[in-house]
């Protein structure tokens, strides 16, 4: 499984977990929201759990791990950042910028987001009003700032 496939399950799940009260995602939930075949979502889930992302059993569901919620955490906010960034500096139409940020979200280091996000004056939500996740890095450039 490369780097970008990983990124964009742990992004969906995260995303999944949030939008939903139980703490158990469904396989079926994945493959729609990912455009997939519950096979092949099986197949990664697989992959993930080795790697301490998820806890996965058959039949009954996925959890994001501490580790997977954080990771999946940070690339939500690298993608509202820069769909904020997007939207701010580019004359790019409204319905393009999430899957101009999708392309970009996996070039993008946290360094890079977070100077982003301060030179943007840390926004608090994406052109689509979606929440950002806040900063957790230790070297906020934004930190402590009132806006």
């Amino acid at each position: 499984m490369n780097e970008e496939t990983k990124e964009e399950y742990l992004e969906a799940l995260y995303k999944l977990s949030l939008s939903q009260e139980r703490d158990k995602i469904k396989t079926g939930q994945i493959a729609k929201k990912m455009k997939i075949s519950p096979p092949s979502v099986t197949e990664v889930l697989q992959k993930l759990e080795k790697e301490s992302f998820i806890e996965y059993r058959p039949y009954y569901g996925v959890e994001l791990t501490k580790k997977g919620r954080e990771e999946g955490k940070r690339i939500v906010r690298i993608h509202r950042v820069l769909e904020v960034f997007l939207d701010e500096f580019f004359n790019i139409p409204e319905e393009e910028i999430h899957d101009k940020a999708c392309e970009l979200e996996h070039i993008f280091d946290m360094d890079m987001v977070d100077e982003i996000c301060e030179r943007l004056g840390a926004p608090s939500t994406c052109p689509h009003g979606k929440k950002i996740p806040e900063c957790t890095s230790k070297s906020c450039p934004v930190e402590g700032k009132k806006l």
